[in-house]
């Protein structure tokens, strides 16, 4: 009994000293950020893809309604050592901060439309990769009307890189750099060419989004892989047809049954602008059940669901955003989140799924 008392209170003594440290040491605090610092500061970039691999990265799986788990809309994909972004939805940079994507990399950024969810971090992104050490403009893809949006972008942050340039100097940040330059890509049939360099092939699709015209969806092929990535669009068929064999086909989702129990709610609540808006997106968005129809019969190895409309805060709203979706596609789906990264090894049939951390 006493050597268990003295055991007792010899733990309770060695409590109360690290208690004491912790709380009265003045420089405890500075020593314990100084780790921390350099744990997370010492973390490598992650290589997305190997030489001749094709890799896609959800940095952003979340529609305008606020989701604290999701970015708005955005996707990385890795082709070997290049990186294209598309789309710039709300916080999706952040992500890309938090997980150390090289962002001085980013060979180039694909819009799919203009709706704010989609380009409102592209000041950011402009911002992140010039501070990263970019040094050539950065080019932003789009549908006819890029150029008016990047030109906005551009002007918006005029003073800001002024601003920096003058402080951290124009050796360190060149100014005749940080500026984004517009690539408009015409569409005069169903599928129009973006890019063909380095083995890597790039195709805009004509998507369904009305009124918002023209809205586009990308290919990208890549050493006998490929994924598509269908933008914001509503049941469409001809994505189908041009996303024709590919490995991963990440596909917009949105569950009408949910946005319509949201609008009765609103309008329940005396929230009847928000409840018309509930009521007007149905037509212009595509279910997860038609989501997987359009994975079938493009033939896509894995779907991938990205847009998630509305949010889902627990395991119960995403067993009823995904009912019916096993009826129609029993295999080779699932719910994207931010840092879902799909690896796809050149010249094989395999699909690797893994998340960032």
């Amino acid at each position: 009994m006493r050597r268990t008392l003295l055991i007792a209170g010899g733990a309770i003594a060695i409590l109360l000293a690290g208690a004491w440290f912790v709380t009265l040491s003045p420089n405890v605090d500075v020593w314990l950020y100084r780790k921390m610092a350099a744990h997370m500061i010492d973390r490598p970039a992650p290589q997305l893809a190997q030489p001749g691999e094709l890799s896609v990265l959800l940095c952003g799986t979340g529609s305008p309604l606020p989701d604290p788990n999701r970015a708005s809309g955005c996707a990385l994909v890795a082709a070997g050592d290049r990186l294209y972004v598309v789309d710039a939805g709300l916080s999706s940079v952040r992500n890309l901060l938090l997980w150390h994507i090289p962002l001085e990399k980013i060979d180039g950024v694909l819009l799919t439309h203009f709706h704010s969810d989609h380009i409102a971090e592209l000041g950011e992104l402009r911002l992140q990769t010039w501070g990263a050490g970019r040094r050539t403009p950065l080019k932003v893809y789009g549908p006819p009307g890029v150029a008016d949006v990047v030109a906005g972008f551009n002007q918006a942050y005029s003073h800001d890189a002024d601003y920096r340039t003058l402080h951290h100097g124009e050796k360190f940040l060149p100014r005749e750099v940080v500026d984004m330059v517009a690539v408009t890509i015409p569409m005069n049939g169903a599928t129009a060419p973006v890019l063909d360099d380095g083995g890597l092939k790039v195709t805009a699709i004509k998507v369904h989004h009305d009124p918002v015209k023209p809205a586009y969806g990308y290919r990208f092929d890549f050493d006998g892989r490929s994924v598509t990535i269908s933008g914001d669009t509503a049941y469409y068929e001809p994505l189908a047809v041009a996303a024709r064999g590919s490995d991963v086909l990440v596909h917009e989702a949105q569950s009408n049954e949910l946005v319509g129990i949201l609008g009765s709610v609103m309008t329940e609540a005396g929230r009847t602008r928000a409840a018309k808006i509930m009521h007007d997106i149905p037509d212009y968005h595509t279910t997860p059940v038609d989501a997987a129809r359009i994975a079938n019969l493009a033939g896509a190895k894995l779907l991938v669901f990205t847009h998630i409309n509305p949010p889902l805060p627990n395991f119960l709203a995403e067993r009823a955003f995904l009912r019916g979706v096993s009826d129609v596609r029993p295999d080779g789906w699932l719910l994207g989140r931010d840092g879902t990264l799909i690896r796809l090894p050149g010249h094989s049939e395999a699909i690797e799924e893994t998340t960032m951390e």
